[in-house]
């Protein structure tokens, strides 16, 4: 059984199917890369299989389980984790304090253990900073410490690993990386595909679904790649099957293989 699978999932919007009749899969272990023109759909559908979106129509499953129209927070809180091209950061707390975040849903005190339990609460505030920290000294030791400084202050690529960070702290099954390069210069790019590898070798049963444009990162990351045109799955295979595929070609590659 995939670990995440859908079937015909569509959606449309004011009569454009933004994503229409598209069958995926992904398997525990593996990294698939999703690319395509920009509208083409790869977003959206990202959107529908995290629940930011419902599908018109079509079903997503999630280790056999139908999540189609589950909300967001449920769907995360089976092992679903993502980023966002844009920064979704919160630029006046610190690094610690977003990272934190990612632990939310899976933190037991409440107002009354507040009260009643102070000494079971911080120890929980404890066990959950030393897993953040833990996770952000595996991809940057520097970033351990500045954890409370303001993450407005943090450079760019590391603001990126604070959100990679953020959503792999509360070990999700799949992490959903949209665009995570973007803005980057070819120095971090490369420092970005080398953080990818490290997420596979830290949790090594996650999969992996990644939206790009640099085809250097579709080149060395996934073992697959989805080609998306005007809302459709319009190729799939090996990174040297799609960059030879005419239609590909035709769609994305602005006719010529590369």
């Amino acid at each position: 059984m995939p670990l995440l699978e859908t079937k015909e999932v569509s959606i449309n919007f004011g009569g454009l199917w933004a994503v229409k009749d598209v069958d995926f899969f992904i398997e525990a272990r593996e990294i698939v890369g999703l690319i395509g023109p920009n509208g083409s759909g790869k977003t959206t559908f990202l959107n529908i299989i995290s629940g930011i979106y419902r599908a018109t129509r079509g079903r997503v499953l999630l280790q056999g389980q139908d999540i189609t129209t589950m909300r967001p927070c449920e769907i995360f809180k089976r092992g679903m984790a993502r980023t966002y091209q844009s920064s979704r950061l919160c630029w006046d707390l610190s690094v610690a304090d977003n990272v934190l975040m990612g632990l939310y849903s899976k933190q037991k005190s409440n107002l009354a253990s507040i009260l009643l339990k102070p000494k079971h609460v911080n120890n929980e505030i404890y066990e959950s900073m030393q897993e953040c920290l833990d996770m952000l000294s595996y991809f940057n030791p520097h970033l351990v410490n500045r954890r409370y400084e303001l993450t407005k202050n943090i450079p760019h690529i590391d603001r990126r690993r604070i959100e990679i960070s953020r959503a792999l702290v509360g070990r999700p099954a799949i992490l959903l990386l949209d665009e995570p390069t973007a803005g980057l210069n070819d120095e971090e790019t490369m420092s970005m595909m080398d953080d990818i590898r490290k997420i596979k070798e830290k949790l090594q049963e996650i999969c992996i679904i990644i939206i790009e444009h640099d085809m250097k990162v579709m080149e060395k990351v996934p073992q697959r790649i989805i080609v998306f045109n005007a809302g459709q799955k319009i190729a799939e295979g090996l990174y040297q099957d799609i960059v030879h595929n005419d239609d590909v070609i035709k769609a994305y590659l602005g006719g010529a293989a590369i």
